[in-house]
Parts: C-alpha cells; sequence; structure tokens
C-alpha cells in the first residue's frame, strides 16, 4: 500500500462560537434606525485547515483470495473491537502479542465512509476490509492508509465491515482510530469535518447537503422546509401587541459544521447554522391595538434597519449588516431561530446573544 497525505480539509475544533459588533476595524458600529442602537452581527468561525479530501469512488470489494477467520471472541493473533453505530473515535496500541486490531462496525445502506489512523509510528496501517459473519471471514479490500493519511470513499455497500490496524513494521506504539461513515453513499465534498471525525458535513453533486446523514439543504434548491415564523401576540381587556418575523424562499450562502445552540428563544444539542444569500425572503410586520377611547391602531412592516417588508435580502443586509443566519435542529429537521439584525429581539437587545459551541 502506498503512502499518501491528501488531507486537505476543514476540520471544526471543539471551540466557543464567538459573536463579533463592529461594522469594521476602526469604525463606529452603532447605526440608529427606528429608534433601536443598531450594530452588525456577524459570526466568527474557528480557523482550521482549508481544502478537502479526494474522495475515491469504486465500490468496496474483498479479495475473495485473501480472506482471514474472524471468530467472537478475538482469535490468538488479534484484538476485536464491536462498534456501536456508523461514528466512532477510539485507540489502541500495538504489540508483539496483539499485532493487529479489527474494529467491525455495519452499515444498513449505502454510504460515504471517511476513516482515518493517527499514530506516531509511521507503519501503522488501517485497511477496510469486508466482513463474512456466514464463514466468519474477514476479506481485505483496496481502501486503506498509513497513519497520518486521511482515507475518504463514496461508494461503501450495505453490510458488515471492519477496520484493521496494523504494522508493516515496529510495534510497540498507540494509535488512534476515527471513522465516519453516516452519510449517504455518493458524497462529492467535504464541507465540514470535525477533529474527531464524529461530526462531518458534505456535499453531493445535485446540490445536496447532509449532516451526519440528516439532510440539510439543496444549494440553488426550494427549500422549502427552511420556511421559518416567529409569532408574539399579547392580548389584554380587548387590546393587544403583536409581532412577526418570517424567513421564506431561502437561499443558501453557506453552512456551518454542527453546533450546540442556546438562547432565550430556542436551543438545540444537534443543529447548524445556515447563512442566508441575498435574494431570500424577509417579513416584519408589527401591530398594535387599544379599545379606547379613543380607538387606536398601529401596523408597520418597516424591519429594523428601515426597509419596508415583505422584501428579498440584498448586499447591503449582507455586507453592511453581517451575517444573516437560519439555526436548522438536525434533530428535528426543522429551522428554530434567525440569528440578524433583522431580528428585533437581538437588534433591541432584548435577548441576549446566544450561545453556540462547535461539536467535536
Amino acid at each position: 500500500m502506498r503512502k499518501e497525505n491528501r488531507l486537505r480539509t476543514i476540520i471544526a475544533p471543539y471551540s466557543v462560537l464567538f459573536f463579533l459588533y463592529s461594522a469594521q476595524a476602526g469604525a463606529e458600529p452603532t447605526v440608529k434606525s427606528g429608534g433601536l442602537s443598531l450594530k452588525r452581527l456577524s459570526v466568527e468561525t474557528p480557523a482550521g485547515a482549508e481544502g478537502d479530501i479526494a474522495f475515491a469512488s469504486e465500490t468496496p470489494r474483498g479479495n475473495a483470495n485473501a480472506g482471514i477467520s474472524v471468530t467472537r471472541p478475538p482469535f490468538s493473533a488479534s484484538l476485536l473491537f464491536d462498534v456501536t453505530g456508523d461514528r466512532f473515535n477510539g485507540g489502541d496500541s500495538l504489540t508483539a502479542a496483539e499485532p493487529d486490531d479489527f474494529w467491525f462496525f455495519s452499515v444498513p445502506a449505502d454510504r460515504t465512509i471517511l476513516f482515518q489512523i493517527s499514530s506516531s509510528n509511521p507503519d501503522y496501517i488501517v485497511e477496510l476490509y469486508e466482513i463474512d459473519w456466514t464463514t466468519a471471514t474477514a476479506y481485505p479490500t483496496s481502501v486503506g492508509g498509513y497513519a497520518g493519511s486521511p482515507v475518504a470513499n463514496n461508494g461503501l455497500p450495505a453490510g458488515d465491515w471492519a477496520l484493521r490496524v496494523y504494522s508493516a513494521g515496529a510495534l510497540g506504539n498507540t494509535y488512534t482510530i476515527k471513522l465516519n461513515a453516516a452519510n449517504p453513499r455518493g458524497a462529492s465534498s467535504i464541507r465540514s469535518l470535525s477533529g474527531s471525525y464524529l461530526q462531518a458535513v458534505l456535499g453531493y453533486p445535485n446540490g445536496d447537503i447532509y449532516a451526519n446523514g440528516s439532510y440539510v439543504v439543496t444549494v440553488g434548491g426550494t427549500n422549502a422546509h427552511l420556511d421559518w415564523k416567529r409569532e408574539f401576540y399579547f392580548p389584554w381587556d380587548g387590546n393587544y401587541e403583536s409581532r412577526t418575523h418570517s424567513i421564506y424562499s431561502a437561499k443558501i450562502l453557506n453552512v456551518s459544521a454542527p453546533v450546540s445552540y442556546t438562547s432565550s428563544y430556542a436551543s438545540s444539542t444537534n443543529a447548524i447554522l445556515i447563512y442566508l444569500n441575498e435574494g431570500t425572503g424577509f417579513m416584519h410586520h408589527q401591530s398594535s391595538f387599544r379599545s379606547g377611547p379613543p380607538v387606536q391602531y398601529y401596523s408597520s412592516f418597516v424591519d429594523t434597519i428601515g426597509k419596508t417588508t415583505p422584501r428579498w435580502l440584498d448586499s447591503d443586509d449582507l455586507t453592511n449588516w453581517g451575517d444573516q443566519i437560519l439555526i436548522y435542529d438536525l434533530n428535528t429537521g426543522k429551522p428554530i431561530d434567525f440569528f440578524s439584525v433583522l431580528n428585533f429581539y437581538y437588534a433591541s437587545g432584548v435577548e441576549a446573544v446566544p450561545t453556540i459551541t462547535w461539536l467535536n
């Protein structure tokens, strides 16, 4: 097996996400509009190595002429591990008594697989094996790499598999093994990949984006599932106060790595930030009624920066007012919040800035 080092991916380390409140360096950030002192709202993402991992598209097939007998419990020459699920991050060491390890896993549908071992020993190798439990045999495939070389294949068939870790030379060192096989087959790009490999956001040729098997958006698609509305209505004694925000016809600029999200209004342990582009629909409406006497009624479709809605987000919104971010809950498949200067609750300071942390 040839040693390769093709790691050119976005690594999103565990980090707190910070919100910045400045239009630009040296500029006065505060602008008066509609009685509010507004500040540009943006998101600072953690730094990481940029690039991608090249995908191999050939379907992994076990070599029927090179099978190894495997049983549970472990056979004498190896240590066997059962892995629950399609993602893991673990480790062990190779010794003369146990010169190779098998990490078994199964996928119920065809998947895209990413894996890697890290070790101070450059002779360590990880290799994908196809498992036939009816004959208790492990068959090697051509998919694998040396320590430090990430491996990506977008055509893993459903079935039983194993990652075998062994050495082409010296033994005695520890290693860490990382695998993510949660996303559908056919991926063409890596949008983000955490250092642990437990969080992978992948892009597909048709514009689809998946995060650990959960569909997120289609770039260039209609994305009706991203329509979001927040309504406040408070009635009393024949009077009322009302405020409504809504996002519709979302256009996608970018997506983040998975995060945990907590605000006064919504929370999620598994969310993603969707950066909205120009052409996204936005509406803000405020109204009130007093039964009098005298009877009073107020209605306004003007947003926090003085523009009349319904309208489409424009270059001014993105360039001068910061990120327009829809918070998408991966667990429920629904948007749960809108972080923007156009959101009255954040622009006015009525609600505190959300807490966001990258998932590793």
